[in-house]
C-alpha cells in the first residue's frame, strides 16, 4: 500500500471559530468620547434603552373548557370551620373490625354465614370452569404492565428486577365478571332476570357521632341488585351480644380530617328502577391502593373492617332513600358482601336494624367468614401454566349468595 504525503493544510472553519472565541473576550477600549459629549451637554444613552421595547404584561382570563381549580383554603366555596371525618375507598381502620363494629353499631354473631344461606355442592363441571376462570385472569390475559416493586423487609435497600404481567386491577375485573357470568349460567333463568349488575357506583352516607360530623363515601366495584329486597337473616335477641371495647382509642381515629367537604347522601340507583334493591356488593382489594395512614401492612382484621364499612354504607344510604332521615326502620335491610383481590375472598352479610349508631338497645347484625384462599399458586413454572391448591368452597358460597332471595 502506497503511503500518501501529509497535506499541510489548515482547517479554515476551525480557525474562524477560534478567532471569534478570542475576539469575543476582548473588551472595548475607552476612547473618551463619552466624557467629551457629556462636557458639552450632549446626552448619552445606552443603546439597549432605545432598541429594547418595554412591555407591561397584563393578565387576562382565558375562557377554556374548564374553570381553574379553587384554592384549598378558607376562600373555597365548600370550606367549613367544623371538620369532617371521612372514610374513602383507600382507607382502613386502625383497629379493623372492632372499630368498624363500634362505628356502625354492629355486633358480630358468628364467623360463618347465616343458617338461612345454604351452601350446597356443585357439579364437577363447575369446578372445571372455575379453574379456567382462574387461569384466564391470572395467567392467560394479554396485558403486560409494570407490576409493583418487590419489597423484602429483611433487605429494604435491595432493588429486585421489575416484573411485567397482569395488573391487580385487571385481575380483579376479569375474575369478578367471569364469576358473575358463571353464576348466571348455573342458575335458573327466572332468577337471573331478577338480578341487575352495575359497575363503579358511588355510595355516600353522612352521620353525626357525639357532635362530630362523619361521612362514609365508598364505591362498589360491582353491585348486584334484585327486584325484591333480601329478607332478614335473624330475629333472635341481641341482648347477649355487646360491642367490642377499644378504649382509649377514639372510634373515629384514622378517619381523614377535612375542612373542604360537601355532606351528601347518595344511593345511586333510583327507586324507579325495577331492580333497585341492593343484593350483593363486590369490593376489590389492592394492597398498592388500600393502605394504612402510617404505612404499615394491611392486616386481616382491617380487611374485615373494610368489608363491614362498605356494606353498611350501601345499606344505610339505601335505607335513607327508602325510609327518609329517620333513625328507625320499618323493616331491616340486608346486604351481602364479597371482598376479593383475585386470590383471597371474604364473605359478609349485614342486617341493618337501625340508623341510630349510639342506640344500645337496637344493634345491627354482622355475619362473616374467615379469610379464604381460592388457590395457593397460579403462575408459569418452567414455561407451563400451573394451578395448585384450588378451593371449591369459594364458588359454592358465591352460588349460595346468588340464590339467596
Amino acid at each position: 500500500m502506497r503511503i500518501t504525503p501529509v497535506l499541510l493544510k489548515q482547517h479554515l472553519g476551525w480557525h474562524f471559530y477560534k478567532h471569534w472565541v478570542v475576539q469575543g473576550k476582548v473588551k472595548p477600549l475607552e476612547t473618551g468620547a463619552t466624557a467629551i459629549l457629556k462636557s458639552k451637554g450632549i446626552p448619552v444613552y445606552d443603546p439597549k434603552d432605545i432598541i429594547s421595547e418595554k412591555r407591561t404584561i397584563e393578565k387576562i382570563q382565558v375562557i377554556g373548557e374548564r374553570d381553574l381549580p379553587q384554592p384549598l383554603d378558607e376562600t373555597h366555596p365548600n370550606w367549613h370551620e367544623t371538620p369532617l371525618f371521612k372514610v374513602g375507598n383507600n382507607n382502613v381502620l386502625l383497629e379493623g373490625l372492632n372499630q368498624a363494629q363500634i362505628v356502625t353499631n354492629s355486633v358480630k354473631i358468628a364467623d360463618d354465614l347465616p343458617n338461612k344461606i345454604n351452601v350446597e355442592a356443585l357439579p364437577k363441571s363447575v369446578d372445571k370452569v372455575m379453574k379456567s376462570i382462574i387461569m384466564q385472569s391470572h395467567v392467560f390475559d394479554a396485558e403486560q404492565k409494570t407490576l409493583p416493586k418487590i419489597k423484602d423487609p429483611e433487605r429494604p435497600a435491595w432493588n429486585f428486577p421489575r416484573i411485567y404481567g397482569i395488573s391487580q386491577e385487571r385481575r380483579n375485573k376479569i375474575i369478578t365478571h367471569k364469576l358473575i357470568n358463571l353464576l348466571e349460567n348455573t342458575s335458573d333463568k327466572d332468577l337471573a332476570k331478577q338480578r341487575y349488575i352495575f359497575e363503579d357506583l358511588l355510595f355516600s352516607y353522612p352521620f353525626e357521632r357525639n357532635g362530630q360530623l362523619a361521612q362514609l363515601e365508598v364505591s362498589g366495584n360491582v353491585v348486584m341488585t334484585s327486584t325484591k329486597p333480601l329478607p332478614p337473616i335473624t330475629n333472635d335477641s341481641l341482648e347477649s351480644h355487646n360491642l367490642p371495647n377499644i378504649d382509649p382509642i377514639d372510634p373515629l381515629i384514622t378517619f381523614t380530617k377535612e375542612h373542604i367537604y360537601e355532606l351528601r347522601n347518595i344511593y345511586p340507583i333510583k327507586s324507579t328502577v325495577k331492580a333497585h334493591h341492593p343484593h350483593t356488593i363486590f369490593i376489590h382489594f389492592d394492597r398498592e391502593f388500600v393502605k394504612n395512614l402510617y404505612e404499615e401492612e394491611v392486616t386481616t382484621e382491617q380487611i374485615f373492617g373494610r368489608s363491614l364499612l362498605h356494606t353498611f354504607t350501601v345499606a344505610a344510604s339505601y335505607a335513607r332513600q327508602k325510609y327518609g332521615d329517620g333513625k328507625t326502620l320499618d323493616e331491616p335491610v340486608t346486604v351481602q358482601c364479597v371482598q376479593t383481590d383475585g386470590r383471597i375472598f371474604h364473605f359478609g352479610v349485614l342486617q341493618l336494624n337501625t340508623l341510630n349508631l349510639l342506640d344500645a338497645s337496637t344493634k345491627n347484625v354482622w355475619y362473616q367468614t374467615p379469610l379464604q384462599y381460592l388457590f395457593e399458586n397460579c403462575e408459569y413454572v418452567k414455561g407451563k401454566p400451573v394451578l395448585e391448591g384450588y378451593n371449591n368452597q369459594i364458588i359454592q358460597q358465591l352460588h349460595s349468595f346468588y340464590r339467596n332471595v
